[in-house]
């Protein structure tokens, strides 16, 4: 039902959704063209002003284009002692609702985090139509650059050049991995540089590094299955393996597309013969262990 009352407005005012225009604007001390009793959506008008009086913006003539129904900038003509925003590069101050500055004002100028004032001097003061020497936001010796990527980790902090001394990011590891080696997955700035943050590991992994290592750990019924012992037997391993009690795995050996079994019984190493692809297939025959010597 809802629907359908939906279609029917749109049937009968077609019109509704439809950019809306802009009237003439209420310039004083200026002219402006083309000089309509309305404007579409994106009719651009030039104007000029006055002797004594300029545009809102730079130049001795601007122009300004209607948007839904609001003209990109109101023009207007100020007097030619008041004073446009200034551009101070890393810094903000107080910004006038009307666009623009009366002569005689001071606007304090704060730097963005991560700059200091050069020379300890933060304000600057409009007169005839100019601002006295602006304040410069240079960057802080102890800030920071971008923190270092971390292979398979996102930051959840919005991109920025620079960072004040004694901010934090969170990285965090993408869906497979795990992080390792920091407290808390943050960095934080000092003193120019960034404090490690975590390693992201492959959940899988990490799981099996946890599952070899579990015995020991635990003082559980387990085996070792010693490189240095069972090289003899054909056995392709360059670190001690451990293995729970009763668990079987498959190792490669020496020779090239062959594995070799082993199994963990009684705190004991068995091993089978070196089975090819082929006696992978069938665990019977390749699974006939022995205990070593």
């Amino acid at each position: 039902m809802c629907l359908r009352t939906l279609g029917f407005v749109l049937v009968l005012f077609p019109g509704l959704f439809q950019a809306q225009g802009c009237d003439p604007p209420r310039l004083v001390h200026g002219n402006f063209l083309p000089r309509q009793e309305t404007y579409s959506d994106r009719t651009t008008i030039t104007y000029s002003c006055d002797n004594g009086y300029k545009p809102v913006v730079e130049g001795w003539w601007a122009t300004s284009t209607c948007e839904r129904g609001k003209w990109s900038h109101e023009p207007q003509c100020i007097d030619e002692s008041s004073c446009l925003p200034p551009t101070i590069p890393n810094g903000k101050y107080p910004e006038n609702s009307n666009g623009w500055y009366e002569d005689g004002s001071r606007l304090r100028i704060t730097c963005d985090g991560g700059f200091e004032h050069q020379n300890q001097m933060n304000t600057t003061i409009c007169g005839n139509g100019k601002w006295s020497s602006a304040p410069v936001c240079e960057r802080s010796m102890s800030a920071c650059s971008a923190p270092p990527k971390i292979p398979h980790a996102v930051i959840i902090h919005g991109y920025q050049e620079v960072f004040a001394a004694g901010s934090e990011v969170q990285y965090e590891c993408e869906d497979g991995y795990t992080a390792e080696g920091a407290h808390n997955k943050k960095s934080v700035c000092t003193q120019g540089s960034w404090t490690q943050g975590p390693t992201c590991t492959s959940s899988s992994t990490s799981d099996s590094n946890n599952r070899d290592s579990r015995p020991m750990l635990m003082n559980e019924a387990f085996c070792v299955v010693d490189p240095a012992r069972y090289a003899g037997y054909g056995l392709a391993v360059t670190q001690s393996e451990y293995m729970r009690e009763g668990e079987q795995k498959d190792f490669p050996c020496t020779a090239r597309d062959k594995y070799i079994y082993v199994q963990c019984t009684n705190r004991r190493i068995a091993l089978s013969q070196c089975c090819d692809d082929h006696g992978r297939q069938y665990y019977d025959d390749c699974r006939r262990f022995r205990e070593p010597n």
